[in-house]
Order: C-alpha cells, then sequence, then structure tokens
C-alpha cells in the first residue's frame, strides 16, 4: 500500500516538468527549496540556492549546467533581484507553481 506523500510524489512526477527537476538526486530538494523562494519572493541567489542544498549535492559545474538545462526546458527562470544588481535568483516557471499549488489544495481538502 503506498503512503499518502508516495501517492502524492507520483502525481507530481507525472508533470513532465517536475519530473525533470526531480531527475537528480537533489531535484526534489531543489524543487522544495526554489518553490518556497518563489511564492514566498525570498532574495536567495544562485549560489546561495546551491549552498542550500544538504543531500547529494553536485559539484557546482554540474549544478550550474543543470540550472540551464531547466532553464531551456522552461521548468525555472532566472530573474534579477530587486534588492541586488549583481544577484540572479532562480524561480519556477508559473505552470509548475500552479501544478504544485493544485496538488497542496487538493490534499487541504482531503484533510
Amino acid at each position: 500500500m503506498l503512503t499518502v506523500f508516495t501517492e502524492n510524489y507520483i502525481k507530481l512526477l507525472s508533470n513532465k516538468k517536475i519530473n525533470k527537476i526531480c531527475s537528480k538526486a537533489y531535484g526534489f530538494e531543489l524543487l522544495v527549496n526554489i518553490y518556497n523562494f518563489t511564492k514566498n519572493d525570498n532574495e536567495y541567489g544562485i549560489e546561495e540556492t546551491f549552498e542550500m542544498i544538504k543531500h547529494n549535492r553536485a559539484q557546482r559545474p554540474a549544478f550550474l549546467a543543470f540550472v540551464n538545462d531547466l532553464e531551456s526546458e522552461k521548468v525555472l527562470e532566472r530573474v534579477p533581484s530587486k534588492i541586488k544588481k549583481s544577484r540572479t535568483l532562480l524561480r519556477l516557471s508559473q505552470d509548475v507553481v500552479d501544478e504544485i499549488d493544485t496538488l497542496n489544495n487538493s490534499i487541504n481538502r482531503d484533510n
């Protein structure tokens, strides 16, 4: 029997863009972090985002290459910081945010 978490994780992975970001060992952690940054309008740059990954973190060049891939696939986007001109922020694309929000809302309705 699958747990609720597993069922919901599988639902998330059915989305092509979410599946792409979760394809790396650190992908789910990255997804959660960038989702929170996007929703809360946090000012964490790419370097801070990299440093926040605690589990199965890739080497910096591999991480940056993955970010480039995610950007080209329209999974996330780079946006300039409103506070510091030299900082670039990572944000999930709106359709990925909407997909996660829809799942979160359905979980909240079921509980």
